[in-house]
């Protein structure tokens, strides 16, 4: 594998880590308006193949957010921003940590 390849396997980790955070914020700043917009591509109780397969990557890319959310619905307005908010810098944080700890194991697989 070349140095190359590496690259762009880490620049589609950053890509999907990014993704995460960046929907967390989105969801954090205009709530409904991006929970509305998510609950428009999920399907809620998806029945064929193509239906859970679509929801399945719609979760994965953007789940994060809106389960967080979801989770945080039974406190009051300002707790749940709170809450939210500390959500969010721990995913920060823990994003970070994951892509270099998956960068150093690419690395020292393949080069």
């Amino acid at each position: 594998m070349t140095i190359e390849t590496l690259e762009r396997i880490e620049e589609l980790l950053i890509y999907f880590l990014g993704v995460q955070v960046i929907f967390s914020i989105l969801v954090f700043l205009l709530n409904r308006i991006m929970l509305d917009v998510y609950e428009a591509g999920v399907y809620e109780n998806p029945k064929t193949v193509f239906q859970k397969t679509f929801t399945y990557v719609i979760n994965a890319f953007f789940g994060i957010g809106p389960y967080l959310n979801k989770k945080f619905l039974k406190y009051s307005f300002l707790k749940r921003k709170f809450f939210m908010l500390i959500s969010i810098v721990v995913q920060i944080i823990a994003s970070i940590i994951i892509y270099y700890v998956l960068k150093k194991l690419l690395r020292a697989i393949f080069l």
